[in-house]
């Protein structure tokens, strides 16, 4: 009888530790969803903002007589950087065009670069919505990576603390 309680125990204690692990592993899947989702959308918008400003770049070769002000950011598509490294180098680049178009006038009348500079604005829009998703997600999932139970399962799991999308608007991200 007493072999039985104990092994009726010790299935017991097996079976909360298993349930624990796994609602705690899945708890923590859930936000890495989150995030890689987030992330995704980040990505996607980043490469998207990049081929604007590429085009847009080609309107002021144009309007302002061959000269290529944007060359070192349309250079950014070759390197091997972060999407924040990246997001950063952008906002410079919008930046300078707000700066170009402020100082050439004959760009604020051509319709099709007033157009390319409206889907900047709306990708900066879906940008700060996806980091800011990504930010929520990481903060919840760092905060419990930092706590037990959950730092052994992440750890086991391979799961890090995540790094936050800076997203501060300065003087070199000001909308248009």
């Amino acid at each position: 009888m007493n072999s039985i309680l104990i092994i009726a125990i010790v299935l017991a204690l097996v079976a909360i530790i298993a349930l624990i692990y796994f609602s705690s592993l899945t708890r923590l899947k859930e936000y890495k969803e989150r995030m890689d989702k987030a992330e995704n959308i980040i990505e996607t918008n980043l490469n998207k903002k990049l081929d604007l400003i590429i085009s847009i770049n080609n309107e002021v070769k144009k309007t302002t007589g061959k000269k290529d002000y944007l060359k070192d950011y349309v250079s950014i598509r070759d390197l091997i950087i972060t999407n924040n490294e990246k997001d950063f180098k952008l906002d410079e680049a919008v930046k300078l065009i707000n700066e170009l178009t402020n100082d050439n006038p004959d760009l604020n009348n051509d319709k099709e670069f007033s157009k390319k500079r409206q889907s900047l604005r709306e990708i900066d829009e879906l940008l700060v919505s996806a980091k800011n998703t990504f930010n929520q997600n990481a903060l919840k999932s760092n905060q419990l990576i930092k706590t037990f139970p959950y730092n052994v399962i992440a750890k086991v799991a391979k799961l890090r603390i995540r790094s936050f999308y800076s997203t501060n608007k300065t003087d070199s991200e000001e909308v248009f």
